[in-house]
């Protein structure tokens, strides 16, 4: 059911074939009570987020995963030189609609299971264009509309390897070229909790390096790669630097509200200030500001494999789907918050 809460926000990064590391991280999420109200996805992240969206948990969504295929998603082109792509995307949009992926009816209704939203990039202007089920809280650019298969096979759309997909009259491609994981999206939409599952190490997480390119593909996946984590290290930045401006604002409230009550009080005025949470900053004033807790950050401690970015298969679904796990345990522990089973 769609809801007004909008407190939760899963944030999943692009990937490909790596989206079973997706369903890993929200298992162990689900177990430990954390659902989302609000679900960004980019690429295959937005595959993912339509299909939570649609009402699967992470049970029924592994479930799809185990049985997909890499000719599920994808075939190879007659004559690949031919054009402006390697591969050909038509067995993806058959497999969402066959398989029950998704289910648009109940996206664009209010028994949606979460607030969807969708990116993909203009393949004319470089412009980061997302699509919702719902509007925003806070003012955005987001098009909020009837969601289609057309969204998400146009997130998908990684430049080279797969084609451009049209909507509205305009070519689109995969979302993450220009924000592998936008936080944005979920601030818009009024979320006060933040969980982003990025596949490619970040910061001093990585134990290992990963392997030189050895061919045409694994070049241009490498550079997309170490571009989109790029992408995603400066939205972070400027998610810490709203931060310190919005506590610089409270701060500056509080002495303001401090002041006011001072000289009130050397007037004879009683006037009193409602403040429930006894903070020093006066309701009124401090609805006015909003400093968001850091985001738990999933992330993968070693690089996983490029290639797995347009293979699909059962061995590798297991492999990440377990990793996602262990890494949303750590990052969940990392943040403080208790762990089921392990001590305090």
């Amino acid at each position: 059911m769609l809801t007004d809460n909008r407190k939760r926000a899963l944030v999943l990064s692009g990937g490909g074939g790596r989206g079973a590391y997706h369903v890993g991280a929200l298992r162990f999420l689900e177990e430990h009570e954390w659902v989302p109200d609000v679900v960004v996805g980019t690429s295959i992240g937005a595959v993912n987020g339509a299909a939570l969206a649609s009402g699967h948990n992470a049970r029924s969504l592994w479930s799809l995963w185990q049985r997909l295929q890499t000719r599920d998603v994808q075939k190879a082109r007659l004559n690949p030189l031919d054009g402006n792509f390697l591969l050909d995307t038509s067995p993806l949009r058959e497999t969402l609609e066959r398989e029950g992926w998704v289910d648009f009816k109940r996206i664009n209704s209010t028994e949606a299971a979460a607030h969807l939203r969708v990116t993909a990039t203009e393949v004319n202007t470089g412009r980061l264009d997302v699509f919702g089920n719902s509007p925003d809280v806070y003012p955005s650019k987001i098009r909020k509309e009837p969601l289609g298969l057309d969204h998400i096979i146009a997130s998908c759309s990684i430049p080279i390897v797969y084609p451009a997909t049209q909507l509205h009259e305009t070519l689109y491609w995969d979302g993450a070229t220009v924000a592998n994981t936008p936080l944005g999206p979920a601030i818009d939409a009024g979320a006060e909790e933040i969980v982003v599952v990025i596949m490619t190490p970040w910061g001093d997480q990585s134990k290992s390096p990963s392997d030189p390119p050895h061919n045409l593909l694994s070049a241009a996946s490498t550079t997309l790669e170490w571009a989109l984590l790029a992408s995603f290290q400066a939205d972070l930045k400027m998610f810490r630097r709203v931060n310190e401006l919005v506590r610089l604002e409270l701060e500056n409230a509080r002495l303001r509200a401090t002041n006011a009550l001072l000289r009130r009080q050397l007037g004879g005025d009683e006037t009193y200030l409602v403040d429930r949470d006894q903070d020093g900053v006066p309701d009124i004033l401090q609805e006015k500001y909003r400093e968001l807790p850091e985001p738990v950050i999933v992330a993968p401690n070693e690089v996983i494999p490029v290639e797995q970015i347009i293979r699909y298969t059962r061995e590798g679904h297991e492999k990440l789907y377990k990793m996602g796990y262990e890494n949303a345990r750590e990052a969940w522990r990392a943040a403080g918050k208790i762990v089921e089973g392990e001590g305090p």
